[in-house]
């Protein structure tokens, strides 16, 4: 499956690393969405399937954590699709301890070639296709 092929979502509340990141994937050749809080990030995956979805951990209105629970919670297939981005993760203890169990994580900041690279992992390890879902 080639790159043109996987549909990422890209979910973070500062638009400058919604740009660089949306970027860095476009021009890889992934198709991308973006949006700027949990919140607006279910609403998105409820019109849309995704291969992967990058997402900072700490984000106002809905955290990447309490998105990630509620998104795998309707949408089980989603669990192993997830990369968290971060600039502080060893802040709590429910944090880390939800990470070590549950999810790849990349460290802010981190050059193209380590978020490429991590991109490259997750989908080579969940390379099912995304299909259209169709609305309720």
């Amino acid at each position: 499956m080639t790159a043109t092929s996987k549909r990422i979502l890209l979910v973070d509340d500062e638009q400058l690393v919604r740009e660089v990141c949306s970027e860095i994937l476009l021009s890889d050749g992934y198709q991308v969405d973006t949006a700027p809080d949990g919140f607006a990030a279910l609403a998105r995956i409820d019109t849309a399937s995704y291969d992967l979805i990058v997402l900072d951990i700490n984000m106002p209105k809905l955290d990447g954590i309490d998105f990630c629970r509620k998104a795998t919670g309707g949408r089980p297939e989603l669990k192993d699709k997830f990369l968290f981005i971060t600039g502080d993760l060893f802040g709590e203890g429910e944090t880390l301890h939800f990470f070590c169990k549950n999810a790849s994580v990349l460290k802010k900041p981190f050059t193209k070639k380590d978020f490429l690279d991590s991109v490259r992992r997750i989908l080579s390890l969940t390379a099912r296709p995304a299909t259209p879902q169709q609305p309720l």
